[in-house]
């Protein structure tokens, strides 16, 4: 892969503008879709501080420590979209004896962006009947899109085990089971609600 190749020809994609990083999905080999995954999941964790910070205005101390833990929430599902494309990007230029490692990295990758969008759902949850009435379909809707950004990313994970020795595959995936079943739980107790 060349420079060129690269989305942002050298930027971290936070350094994009939308209409770049669309671009750049579209029509680069870089960014794919652990990357856009993990920046839908930062946009839907930014939806729930919105809905707690305008609503900690008439909350009380319960929503402003909520509104605290969902702020430290925030970038850290985005920054593993560059970790994704770095990780590709040297999947795509790499020897084959170095398979087993990168597909470590590109396993623990989109593993690491479900547990944070595992967690963005569990301060949704708890967040949802804090919030004013009229914020909640902010909340409601990062929930489905957390929910849909962690089946999404883990299809990454299935994509990337090939070489994998029967440990590390039995191993990753025992965690994205896990996370799928956390994942799925937490959005089923949010849409009975």
């Amino acid at each position: 892969m060349t420079e060129a190749d690269r989305p942002g020809a050298g930027q971290g994609l936070w350094q994009l503008s939308l209409a770049q990083f669309r671009h750049s999905v579209a029509e680069r080999a870089l960014p794919g879709c652990g990357a856009v995954t993990a920046v839908t999941a930062d946009l839907a964790v930014a939806l729930i501080i919105k809905a707690l910070r305008v609503s900690a205005a008439h909350g009380g101390a319960s929503c402003e420590a909520l509104l605290a833990e969902a702020r430290s929430l925030l970038g850290r599902p985005g920054a593993f979209a560059d970790d994704d494309v770095a990780v590709f990007s040297e999947f795509l230029k790499s020897d084959e004896r170095l398979a087993p490692d990168l597909s470590r990295q590109a396993c623990a990758v989109p593993l690491a962006t479900a547990h944070a969008c595992v967690e963005a759902l569990g301060i949704a949850e708890r967040a949802l009947p804090m919030v004013e009435p009229s914020l909640r379909c902010d909340v409601e809707a990062a929930v489905r899109l957390l929910s849909a950004c962690v089946d999404a990313v883990l299809l990454n994970v299935e994509a990337d085990m090939d070489e994998l020795d029967a440990q590390a595959r039995a191993d990753v995936l025992s965690a994205r089971d896990r996370l799928h079943q956390q994942s799925t739980q937490l959005r089923d107790r949010l849409n009975t609600r």
